[in-house]
Formats: structure tokens, sequence, C-alpha cells
């Protein structure tokens, strides 16, 4: 856990960047498939994402220090500035890495959401491994659709990362997640909480200081497990314009 933490992006760089930000990390075991990571390069654009790696536990932990490697790898060390193309590498590599050469052998892998952030612009580029984002403005939920396509070798057809841009205002909240809190068995009928009811929550905690948005969807989630076993990684990253 020590090592993981280590590595992930420290909270106190991630408010240096994204002051108006908050994330709601809760690991299923000590240590998470599930991972965030944040950069901002010298031209002042700032990446973030969420990913979701195969498993949890230590094997779901491996794939994502190796998710870390390729993104320190290909947008620090490499400039890759695209997020599409940077999702298109990370595919090859880990393919490559863990010689996933045909269709019998492992898919281990990650779904994710790649963001890249003009803050003077106002513009946000992205690309999707299964996840989507969530735009907000002005009381109004947008789901924005990733590509259905892991970064990871899967049947079909390998076609490229789409790359998708949207205008932003200020005051705009993005959300960005794994599907862990949305796949949590609970309640009064042990059912699972369903990406509807996570969506209409985070319109109804939008409007809040992120700080408080990150201390509701905690006691949501806490809330509506009770009892029941946490059956995934959770991870919700928020970033308001």
């Amino acid at each position: 856990k020590k090592i993981q933490d280590a590595i992930m992006t420290s909270s106190v760089y991630i408010q240096e960047v994204l002051p108006e930000s908050f994330i709601f990390f809760q690991p299923k075991d000590v240590v998470s498939g599930d991972f965030y990571w944040v950069h901002q390069s010298p031209t002042g654009h700032i990446y973030f994402t969420v990913a979701d790696c195969t498993g949890h536990g230590v094997p779901g932990a491996f794939m994502s220090m190796i998710g870390t490697a390729l993104l320190n790898e290909n947008i620090i060390e490499n400039g890759v500035e695209d997020p599409a193309q940077v999702l298109n590498n990370l595919r090859e590599q880990i393919i490559k890495a863990l010689k996933q050469e045909s269709q019998s052998e492992s898919r281990d892998g990650m779904d994710m959401v790649l963001c890249r952030l003009d803050p003077k612009k106002r513009t946000l580029e992205f690309a999707g491994a299964f996840n989507p984002v969530i735009h907000i403005r002005d009381n109004k939920l947008t789901q924005i659709k990733a590509d259905s396509q892991p970064v990871a070798l899967y049947p079909g057809n390998r076609t490229p990362f789409s790359k998708q841009t949207i205008d932003l205002n200020k005051g705009d909240m993005i959300y960005i997640f794994s599907d862990g809190f949305a796949d949590q068995f609970g309640g009064k009928k042990d059912k699972k909480y369903l990406r509807s009811k996570f969506y209409d929550f985070l319109l109804s905690i939008s409007a809040a200081p992120t700080k408080q948005q990150q201390q509701a969807l905690e006691t949501e989630f806490m809330s509506w497990k009770g009892d029941h076993e946490q059956i995934d990684d959770v991870c919700v990253m928020g970033v308001r314009v």
C-alpha cells in the first residue's frame, strides 16, 4: 500500500494543479486496481485520469503500477499530447508487456478516461476506454460516452481510440470514475446502486464546494453499502473549471 500510494499523484500536487477538485478513493482491499493520475505539462495543459484495471487487490495493483508508469513515459517523458494517441500507445505497450499475442492469452488491461484540460481556452479534450465523462452545467447533466473497447487485447478489430472535445464555462463540473460505485450492492433490497442513480446523485451535489462533494459521496456510498461486502474498488474524481 505504501508503494502504491507513493506512485500515485500526491494530494498536495493535485491541489496545486486543480485547486477545485476532489478524489473519492475507496479500495476494496489493501491495494487497488483503480488508480488516478494528474500532471500539468510545461505548456500549462492539465492531464487527469481515472483508470479501472482488471481485477482488484494485488493483481489489480500490479496493473495500476504498469498503467501509471506508461502514462509517465508517454506524456511526461515522450511529450505525447493527444489523449487518444496516449491510449493507443498504452494498449500496444500493455499487449507487448503482457505478451498478449492471441485471443487465448490473458486479456488483462484497463478501462479509463484520459482528459487534457486547457484552463486558458476552457476546453477539454479526452479519450475514453468504456468509461464516460460527465459534464454538468447550470444543473444539466451530459454524459459523453467513450469508445466501447478496453486498453488491452480484446476480440474484434483493434480500432484507434477517438478524441472528443468540449467547450467549458467557468463553474462547470467534470466527473470521471470507475464502475465500483454504481456496481455496489446495498440498500434495503440488496440491489446495485446503478449508473442512473449515481448520475442523479452527482447532479444533486454538483453545486456544492468540491470538498463537500467528496464527503457527500463517501457518506452516500457507506450508507448504501451498509453491512454488505464492498465488491470492487471505487474511484470518483470531480473537477470544477
